[in-house]
């Protein structure tokens, strides 16, 4: 499947129409050189007309590879961040303030032999 994008101005807008060959979503792609005005349908019932001087780019996508680069980019995201924890698990000052926050050495620390009113008697 195959989607050619539309962006217009001065907003910028975003049409996407949807093509199950990449042969249709081309031909379609051509009209916008040859005329001034374009009429679209995409296989998926949506239609548009499209005045040339309004478009800002276009770009045609093949949906199969893009998933890829969706997934693949998934991937590097999880990895980058797995790198960056297994970097700060190893980090001295991060493992100092980890510590802290997960109630290492009290601050106060009640001292032998004297109670909450004073010394215990002997």
């Amino acid at each position: 499947m195959f989607s050619l994008t539309i962006v217009f101005g001065p907003g910028p807008m975003v049409w996407t129409l949807m093509f199950k060959t990449e042969e249709k979503a081309r031909e379609e792609l051509a009209k916008i050189v040859d005329l001034p005005t374009i009429s679209y349908a995409d296989d998926f019932g949506q239609e548009c007309l499209i005045t040339r001087g309004s478009i800002h780019g276009m770009m045609i996508e093949d949906l199969e590879q893009s998933r890829l680069a969706h997934i693949e980019r998934a991937l590097h995201q999880a990895r980058t961040q797995a790198k960056g924890a297994e970097i700060a698990d190893n980090d001295p000052v991060l493992k100092q303030a980890r510590h802290r926050a997960q109630g290492g050495m009290p601050m106060i620390q009640p001292v032998p032999g004297f109670g909450p009113n004073g010394r215990f008697p002997s």
